[in-house]
């Protein structure tokens, strides 16, 4: 057998058959009339160079030049990337948007109760996404992939931050600089991001031989205020409060300051996403930074990959985050 420093070509093919290249393509597609012969020479040829077609000039052969991508959310995430208010799946979906305009992938937003079953393919966006809608997206036979949300045991292709390896990273950090008593205020945990924030936070301080204190923040009701006066009254005042994300981060320092308790000489505060109000809250703050735009485009990537079967075992595949310090820490 030869060895072939380059993955081998059509032409290599065709060259090493004796044919057209034309006739290499009618073999591989099995379209058109070809003798028994000649086609014996083809496969012997793709055989001896270990020739892999590429799927995408297999999909332009087949005249497949775009696909119908259905992206469905659950009636929170809509709303949000209806009136474009938000600074976290704005930007994920522009990045859904962007890898799509540049793929002939024609998309469009439906909520999930509305779901459209005659599309190619399907990117379910955010935590409000259940094993339900997995199904039934899943029964209509085309490829479904979740953007920021994981469900165990479903083994659906998936996108998503990684909310535990940014926990522990932080937790050690605050740990590292003596503060001791840390506490986690973090979302609903049925959210894959903020369970497995939660996850590292415990981890992190069991591991280090620290109690984890937690408490569910309530972003639709705003319910921060009672948190801080239970938080105060039954634990006291901790060294560092580490939120679920930005959002519960910066409502927690302005209960706080509320208090006259000072950020960070009293408190350090640390939140998770890095979105735009984390630079300008006061004090600005310490974060990790997830990769929102690069989150949308891997997501409708995959869904590409799948809509021409190409790696079609399902994946989970998971963004590292970056530590931002600003000035809501003392670390």
């Amino acid at each position: 057998m030869r060895c072939f420093l380059m993955a081998a070509k059509l032409s290599d093919v065709a060259k090493l058959a004796g044919v057209s290249t034309a006739t290499v393509s009618r073999v591989l597609n099995e379209s058109g009339y070809v003798s028994k012969k000649v086609r014996e020479k083809v496969m012997s040829a793709v055989d001896e160079l270990e020739y892999r077609p590429s799927r995408v000039a297999s999909y332009l052969a087949s005249k497949k030049l775009d696909f119908d991508i259905g992206v469905l959310a659950g009636k929170k995430v809509s709303k949000i990337l209806r009136d474009s208010s938000d600074q976290f799946y704005t930007i994920v979906f522009k990045g859904i948007q962007e890898f799509c305009e540049t793929n002939n992938m024609n998309h469009r937003l439906f909520p999930v109760e509305e779901f459209p079953g005659d599309l190619d393919g399907y990117l379910l966006v955010g935590g409000e996404i259940n094993e339900e809608n997995v199904k039934k997206s899943k029964a209509t036979g085309r490829p479904v992939v979740l953007v920021d949300q994981y469900l165990a045991g479903v083994k659906v292709d998936c996108i998503v931050s990684d909310g535990y390896d940014g926990a522990v990273y932080g937790i050690k950090k605050l740990l590292s600089g003596g503060l001791k008593r840390i506490v986690n205020i973090h979302g609903p945990l049925s959210h894959f991001g903020f369970k497995d924030r939660y996850d590292g936070y415990v981890v992190a301080m069991e591991s280090a031989g620290y109690l984890p204190r937690s408490f569910e923040y309530d972003e639709d009701n705003d319910n921060m205020g009672a948190i801080i006066d239970l938080m105060l009254s039954r634990y006291g005042l901790p060294d560092a409060v580490f939120g679920c994300n930005d959002t519960a981060a910066i409502r927690a320092m302005e209960e706080l300051k509320a208090r006259n308790i000072k950020i960070p000489e009293d408190v350090s505060v640390m939140g998770f996403d890095d979105i735009v109000n984390a630079t300008v809250a006061s004090p600005a703050l310490t974060t990790f930074k997830i990769f929102k735009r690069e989150m949308g485009v891997a997501a409708a990537r995959r869904l590409l990959n799948l809509l021409m079967n190409s790696e079609p075992h399902p994946m989970k595949i998971s963004l590292f985050t970056e530590f931002v310090r600003r000035e809501s820490t003392t670390v």
